[in-house]
């Protein structure tokens, strides 16, 4: 297929899908793009979304896009998909969704974990992985289907992702990518499949035969039905293809094959990634180490789980004046804030923020504070601590992980709806003393579901050139010396002494409160 001219990326998101038409240079030509309904919560700390809307939404964004543009579609390559990673969708053998599907904000529990075996015990306990075990079980929607929905555990046929829902809708196969495979899932991540021994199952509340079919990034795994094509407006017969997750893909769309090339997902969970070929694991899980959207790669992924959410937050709770204004000049409230804050110097005239706005994977206890107000501090302060409070805390895993693989980072390269803010750009830039680099599309979680789909149909001959031919940065940030200077010494003298002090304190807040509840 290495004739054809064009690639076909779907990206579905939590909040919205998108549909991006590009040519085999990386530009982009066509977008479609629909929202998906805000998630259900049917019980505290649940989020849950509807399947069939899923559906609809792709088939809505596809028929849009295929309506609008003028290319021959016997032109186009494949279609790759990307999503949101950590979805769980139990579907039967025809492929129906058994419930709604329980995405990656869910914050249910197992109260009551099955015992684990000795050879469980020993075997995990030997890799030093009992304590990542318990949490796994603790947490995994799986074993919670299987002891609270009884009926729908035992219509399972498989349990899919949000992207092998689509490739089953698509091609009539129940395939995924490795790629895709993130979090509690029963995958062997160092040899990237799923595990071999059947004692990583049970514990998980899963067996092996509801794991789908896996394939690397750069294969295809199907091709569109007469009825899928009848249904999105697709070709018939047009190849599909699931690279990895959405932010595996921010990286490979952000050309960062290079461990001294770092990318900075801002979206609403925020995260930094590198890719490396060396797999690592971090026992106390301030890093993850999950497939990359490259064959026999790995993204080290440092995360805040709630990131740029936090911005979300901080309109909807203090914002109205600014969204009535963004309103009245027709832009978005960012572009007001952005305003409001770049004259605000370096360190936000002493306020100082920490983003545990929701509990690390690694501390429970972790809460979000700000300290250092004053008379002098405004909404705007509060704004700018926030990406200052961000940009702090990416530092402080980044200088774990750098450690951890040898190599410094030499630039940066940024995605996400937060990355159109120069201000948060500017701080990142200053706070890592680095040159900082948008890039020319701002689509590129679809580019790099883009980028695998041209290497596996031969559009490219691999991800080298397809890289060079597809990627490009736009305009790069520069670190400003004295703002550097600002950060580094906030950093070193007070973030990390705050994070160290205030880590007991949240304790005694739990346990005076309640809240969180003792394990």
């Amino acid at each position: 297929m290495a004739d054809k001219d064009y690639i076909l990326a779907i990206d579905s998101g939590t909040q919205s899908i998108r549909a991006v038409l590009f040519d085999r240079e990386g530009n982009e030509l066509a977008i479609e793009q629909a929202r998906y309904s805000p998630y259900a919560s049917p019980q505290p700390g649940w989020a849950e979304q509807s399947t069939d809307e899923y559906w609809a939404n792709l088939c809505t964004v596809t028929k849009g896009l295929m309506a609008r543009i003028t290319i021959d579609p016997k032109n186009i390559a494949g279609v790759g998909i990307t999503t949101q990673r950590g979805t769980v969708i139990p579907m039967d053998r025809e492929g129906n969704a058994l419930r709604p599907a329980i995405i990656w904000l869910d914050r249910r529990t197992v109260t009551d974990p099955p015992p684990m075996g000795m050879a469980v015990k020993l075997l995990f306990g030997a890799a030093g992985l009992l304590n990542a075990v318990r949490y796994a079980q603790k947490h995994s929607f799986f074993l919670w289907i299987k002891q609270n929905e009884p009926e729908v555990y035992r219509k399972t046929y498989k349990f899919a992702q949000a992207s092998g829902f689509f490739v089953r809708k698509l091609t009539g196969e129940f395939r995924d990518s490795s790629g895709m495979v993130t979090g509690i899932w029963p995958f062997d991540y160092k040899n990237l499949r799923w595990h071999s021994l059947g004692l990583a199952y049970g514990p998980l509340g899963m067996m092996k035969e509801h794991c789908v079919e896996l394939f690397p990034p750069d294969k295809v795994l199907g091709r569109v039905t007469k009825q899928a094509s009848l249904e999105t407006g697709l070709p018939e017969g047009l190849p599909v293809v699931v690279g990895a997750g959405d932010k595996q893909s921010e990286l490979l769309g952000a050309g960062a094959l290079d461990p001294k090339i770092a990318e900075i997902s801002f979206g609403t969970a925020t995260a930094m990634h590198v890719m490396t070929r060396k797999y690592l694991v971090d026992k106390g899980m301030r890093f993850f180490c999950w497939p990359a959207a490259i064959p026999d790669t790995w993204d080290i992924e440092m995360f805040i789980f709630r990131g740029f959410w936090m911005v979300s937050w901080f309109k909807e709770e203090f914002g109205h004046r600014e969204a009535l204004l963004a309103q009245e000049r027709g832009c978005a409230p960012e572009v007001i804030f952005d305003e409001t804050i770049r004259d605000i110097p370096p360190g936000c005239m002493g306020l100082m923020l920490q983003p545990y706005w929701s509990p690390m994977v690694y501390n429970k206890y972790a809460k979000g504070s700000m300290i250092g107000f004053a008379d002098i501090h405004t909404r705007a302060h509060i704004y700018r601590a926030i990406l200052e409070g961000i940009g702090f805390e990416l530092k402080r895993l980044a200088e774990v992980v750098q450690k951890r693989i040898g190599v410094r980072f030499e630039e940066i390269r940024v995605g996400g709806g937060g990355s159109k803010s120069d201000v948060a750009v500017q701080i990142a830039a200053d706070m890592f003393n680095l040159p900082v680099s948008r890039m020319a599309t701002s689509e590129i979680c679809a580019l790099g579901a883009a980028i695998d789909t041209a290497v596996a149909t031969g559009v490219h001959p691999g991800f080298d050139a397809a890289v060079k031919a597809m990627v490009r940065k736009g305009r790069t940030f520069h670190p400003n010396p004295s703002s550097t200077r600002i950060y580094n010494d906030l950093f070193n003298e007070v973030y990390m002494k705050s994070y160290t002090a205030i880590e007991p304190l949240n304790r005694k807040i739990a346990q005076i409160t309640g809240y969180p509840p003792e394990e």
